[in-house]
């Protein structure tokens, strides 16, 4: 078990050390649904050099056709923000729908195409080894030096950093599963206004939970991961509420 759990929960702590403080910035910009919308644009670009037989499977030329789909995808996002800033969540549902449409197009007929469409949603990173951790590794570092020593950077490089993050992520997790990362963790520091520790204990006790079902119960898992994160941070924001109202009576004057 450990042998084979333990570079998958690495691999689970190294892609929330990546995507909560993007979170926190995709929260602060209004464009939840960005995530979901430039994942599905880099899965389709996975997808698509991989019917093409030239590339002799090779990995690093797959996830560069797919951080390429995912910049430009992140390029029309920001046009769009600038364009169109009211209705910006609404074009980039579009951007998710047509993409998703893409893809199953793209897959029709094939004989296992219906594993191929879930395989994008879902992942496979229960088959993660510690070969698969080193980009993972390269831009957890990368992402957290920018939050704590050059915010301003991120800021300004948002869409970039985002772009090749998710994109790497999602190639190795799935959607949904990069999807919950960004959001869920991010919401359980900001909902309340707490400590942004919350967060990663959020992110990591679903992990090792979701993990440990998926195991016992031979369940897959990233829905295991996705349902448990999902489960803490309710279980996060239900204590945060109760302790609020408590240290509120405390204060109150009597």
């Amino acid at each position: 078990m450990l042998e084979i759990g333990l570079p998958v929960l690495v691999a689970g702590l190294l892609i929330l050390a990546s995507h909560i403080p993007l979170g926190y910035q995709v929260l602060k910009r209004g464009i939840v649904f960005i995530d979901l919308a430039i994942a599905q644009v880099a899965a389709l670009g996975t997808v698509l050099v991989s019917q093409v037989h030239w590339h002799d499977n090779n990995q690093w030329l797959i996830q560069g056709i797919a951080v390429l789909f995912a910049l430009l995808g992140v390029g029309l996002v920001a046009w769009i923000n600038r364009s169109f800033p009211e209705w910006r969540e609404a074009f980039i549902g579009l951007i998710y729908v047509t993409a998703a449409s893409a893809l199953v197009l793209l897959v029709a007929g094939q004989p296992k195409g219906g594993q191929l469409l879930t395989r994008t949603l879902s992942g496979d990173i229960l088959w993660l080894s510690w070969q698969d951790l080193t980009l993972l590794a390269l831009v957890a570092v990368g992402v957290q030096l920018l939050a704590h020593i050059w915010p301003e950077k991120l800021e300004r490089f948002f869409y970039l950093v985002f772009a090749v993050t998710i994109t790497l992520s999602v190639v190795k997790a799935g959607i949904y599963l990069v999807f919950v990362c960004l959001i869920a963790p991010a919401l359980a520091s900001i909902v309340h206004n707490r400590s942004k520790a919350w967060s990663y204990l959020v992110g990591s006790m679903g992990f090792v939970v979701g993990l440990t079902a998926a195991w016992l119960y031979d369940l897959p898992a990233a829905a295991c991961v996705v349902v448990s994160v999902i489960l803490s941070l309710l279980i996060a924001l239900g204590l945060q509420q109760r302790f609020g109202r408590m240290e509120a009576v405390t204060q109150t004057p009597s």
